[in-house]
């Protein structure tokens, strides 16, 4: 993808304040990316169409001169440094989920979607088909990116806990990430990205069970309530339907009903490890995709043998102690559980 290729050759040099405002220079003048190629045709490049298209009436429309501009304040932003493109990035994705509706409803009508045309998409809907699928991916790794950098800052935090009894499973999940992984059609980086969702809703699931079952963690904060946290740190997502139909009552019905016994028979965790090791393969030519992936799978493996001995002798250690570092990976923890 065109920005996350960007940002990766330039997270590597690591530049100061200096070397940053000279990079945003370089990269757009005149309103081209080098002073040399027409914001346009680098993204019909990057959306997999031929230069072609460039000659293609379609590209007169406004959304499309609306995407130029979107795409070149983009990158000015990934020029900076990380406290202002987590300020920035959750405000443009607002402008990136409008420019996908919009391309949306022409693509729709250039389709004859709801007519009783059917002879096939025409060549205007084949360039806009294109296009979204380019849009949604950009602006899902924007997502991405908002979401890291908020981890980032919050990385240090701990929060360690005693053990209680388990007592009510919750709800049992529609579908196992592991069988859809196996899904031949899936693509590798789909399931690489499938990987990290199950490990991140086995530490939501664990913190959830644990605040449900243990008084300790259910003291209310004096300035914030949970809404309001989950306000503060999901509002720009949710403007831009990222993921569609996300809210806070869907995610209070999701926990409120977690304990230990539930964590366990749904194990998350071991998804998560399952899907890294036959995901590995796919990336042999990727050394940083394969580190990654092995950090993963490292992390997975210890939440699992950890959330096993919480099950088998928390109920019965009170001296028990759970907390969760970041000691293999940055932004997923892993579960050290010691006897006090």
């Amino acid at each position: 993808m065109l920005f996350c290729a960007l940002w990766l050759n330039f997270k590597k040099a690591q530049p100061d304040l200096v070397a940053r405002v000279h990079l945003q220079l370089l990269l757009v003048q005149d309103g081209k990316l080098y002073g040399r190629y027409p914001i346009l045709a680098v993204i019909i490049r990057a959306a997999r169409l031929t230069e072609v298209i460039m000659r293609h009436d379609i590209l007169k429309n406004e959304y499309f001169v609306q995407l130029g501009q979107i795409v070149i304040n983009m990158l000015k932003i990934l020029c900076t440094n990380a406290a202002w493109q987590r300020r920035k990035l959750g405000k443009i994705l607002q402008d990136w989920r409008a420019i996908y509706s919009q391309l949306e409803l022409a693509f729709r009508k250039e389709s004859g979607e709801g007519s009783s045309i059917s002879n096939g998409e025409n060549a205007s809907a084949g360039i806009l088909k294109h296009i979204l699928i380019w849009v949604e991916e950009q602006t899902y790794w924007i997502a991405h990116r908002f979401l890291i950098l908020g981890l980032q800052r919050k990385r240090h935090l701990k929060m360690t806990v005693g053990d209680g009894s388990a007592k009510q499973k919750g709800k049992k999940r529609k579908d196992s990430p592991k069988d859809l992984a196996r899904e031949a059609r899936i693509p590798p980086a789909i399931s690489f990205l499938q990987c990290q969702i199950c490990l991140a809703e086995g530490l939501a699931l664990l913190l959830a069970a644990l605040r449900n079952e243990l008084i300790v963690l259910q003291s209310p904060s004096p300035f914030n309530s949970e809404h309001e946290r989950f306000l503060q740190h999901f509002e720009l997502l949710q403007k831009a339907c990222i993921p569609d139909l996300i809210s806070y009552p869907s995610f209070k019905e999701s926990t409120s009903y977690a304990r230990i016994s539930s964590v366990v028979m749904y194990n998350y965790f071991k998804d998560a490890q399952k899907i890294a090791k036959e995901v590995k393969s796919s990336f042999l030519n990727d050394p940083d995709r394969s580190a990654e992936l092995r950090i993963l799978e490292q992390v997975a493996e210890h939440n699992s043998v950890a959330l096993n001995v919480i099950s088998r002798v928390g109920a019965l250690d009170p001296s028990l102690k759970v907390s969760f570092e970041f000691i293999h990976h940055p932004y997923f923890a892993t579960v050290v559980v010691k006897r006090s």
